[in-house]
């Protein structure tokens, strides 16, 4: 069930982020919101004050299917902190209508827009740099780091970024063994070019774990 906000009416969210104390929420559409959760926070959501910051676009979907093949785009959007800007990212994977979802999935490319927010007047600008930061993205969690600050070689201007569903898991249990790292990869800003999420041999090594992977950071504080 999509959440919901206290006054408004049932809508779908792509994601949400933490940002300078407040709550945004990201519609199908684009649409952007911010709760003001006051004193109580999370624990009192009947009483939190939100407003809209960018408008739906009707013009933005989730599927868009190309009438002359089988094959379907799929736009995952996400939000993400990034040096006190919030970020949407588009995530553009081609898919294959007959699978399962998640199957056959692969991202294809990736954009990047900052909120420039105003009273109700607010849009998406387009961002072609990440600067020195570098993107970590998945379903469940999503966060920009410093790349000069991070151990492992971790790229800056980068968007680093995991297989996004898995909707039939029973193959890893009764069949062939389902990669654990899907379509993951590294997408470079610089160049729009894919590239293996880490070396090779450990990339083979991972594949043959029925284990499915996540980011896991250290407490900022």
């Amino acid at each position: 069930m999509a959440p919901q906000i206290p006054g408004l009416n049932p809508t779908r969210f792509s994601d949400i982020a933490f940002l300078g104390g407040k709550l945004y929420t990201l519609t199908n559409a684009e649409g952007l919101l911010v709760l003001d959760l006051g004193s109580n926070g999370v624990d009192d959501p009947p009483n939190a004050s939100h407003r809209r910051c960018i408008a739906d676009d009707p013009n933005q979907h989730e599927y868009y299917i190309d009438g002359s093949s089988k094959n379907k785009s799929l736009v995952l959007r996400y939000l993400v902190g990034s040096n006190g800007r919030l970020l949407m990212v588009r995530r553009w994977m081609n898919c294959r209508q007959q699978f399962y979802a998640g199957d056959m999935d692969k991202t294809r490319g990736f954009e990047v827009f900052a909120a420039e927010i105003s009273d109700g007047h607010g849009q998406w600008v387009k961002v072609d740099s990440l600067g020195d930061q570098a993107i970590f993205l998945s379903s469940e969690c999503s966060k920009s780091v410093t790349a000069s600050q991070c151990a492992d070689g971790i790229q800056q201007d980068c968007i680093y970024f995991m297989h996004r569903i898995y909707d039939n898991p029973s193959k890893g249990c009764h069949g062939q063994c389902v990669d654990p790292l899907g379509d993951s990869g590294v997408y470079d800003m610089r160049d729009g070019t894919i590239n293996l999420l880490r070396p090779r041999a450990v990339m083979s090594e991972l594949r043959w774990k029925r284990q499915y992977l996540t980011w896991f950071f250290p407490s900022d504080e």
